[in-house]
């Protein structure tokens, strides 16, 4: 059984006089199983955000359905199994984040100690041990962000549903964030998760289906999306110039065409990432 299922589901959201108005979902249909990062992308105003409400149970579809686990959305038993994070997270700006996860632990049945002991251990895992006593109110995005998702860790879902959870991060946060969703995944958890930005999810996720205007137009892994079968990238090191332009003649003497032949490019975030490294070490 997936711990997430989409059926057909269909949204429609009509104006005040009950008129048609937006096509938000369009029989979209597709599962998350156990220990799996599903990717749901597409641009602003695809559906993304409303198929997420509606998995959550925050509102119903006009057809279709969702399971959690096997459980309609906003039943108790659904609620229990799911951590949602909306793309902007509601936190009491007058709380500390100390009480805001002791709060959450509450809410999730936990008693008073097993609710501290909880907090201060998210707190440290997702990087705001020094800001404990801070109130919310004072916190930049990215440290409301890192505590948005801290909250949905503190009943231990089994379903996880992450609505731009990179949102507001630096770069060193952000592959932080994918490396707490691995190991979400690594104990089993289901993850269905959103980004704009298509590198964060590129490195994280098993699947990935894309949305627009509510349809659903591609589905797969990644590998299976991705990869070019057309042309054939070699990689050699060291970069003997020599030896790669032998390599190159071979190539056109044996008819291949050789489309490109220079040294790979790193990614902006492993580079930002290196140098960090290295200031840390000066």
């Amino acid at each position: 059984m997936p711990a997430i299922e989409f059926s057909g589901l269909s949204k429609t959201f009509r104006d005040f006089f009950g008129r048609r108005s937006v096509q938000a979902l369009d029989g979209l249909s597709l599962s998350v199983d156990k220990g799996q990062v599903f990717g749901l992308l597409g641009p602003n105003g695809s559906g993304k955000s409303t198929a997420f409400k509606i998995a959550a149970g925050l509102i119903r579809p006009n057809a279709g359905s969702v399971s959690i686990n096997g459980h309609r959305p906003g039943t108790m038993a659904a609620r229990r199994a799911t951590g949602y994070l909306s793309e902007d997270s509601t936190l009491l700006p007058f709380l500390n984040a100390r009480e805001t996860l002791r709060l959450h632990g509450a809410l999730a049945g936990l008693t008073r100690t097993q609710a501290a002991a909880t907090a201060d251990e998210l707190l440290d895992r997702v990087g705001l041990k020094d800001a404990a006593k801070r109130r919310v109110k004072g916190f930049s995005k990215g440290m409301q962000r890192r505590l948005g998702v801290a909250t949905v860790l503190v009943g231990d879902p089994d379903v996880f549903i992450l609505d731009e959870p990179t949102s507001g991060l630096d770069p060193l946060g952000a592959v932080q964030m994918k490396e707490l969703i691995a190991g979400l995944r690594d104990q089993g958890k289901a993850i269905l998760i959103s980004s704009h930005l298509l590198g964060e999810l590129e490195n994280v996720c098993d699947r990935v289906a894309f949305i627009n205007h509510g349809r659903l137009l591609s589905e797969g892994t990644l590998e299976e999306l991705l990869r070019e079968t057309e042309t054939h990238e070699l990689r050699v090191s060291p970069p003997d110039k020599a030896a790669i332009a032998e390599l190159e003649a071979l190539a056109k003497q044996m008819g291949l065409n050789v489309i490109s032949s220079r040294s790979p490019m790193r990614t902006l975030e492993a580079f930002y990432l290196r140098m960090l490294k290295h200031g840390d070490k000066s």
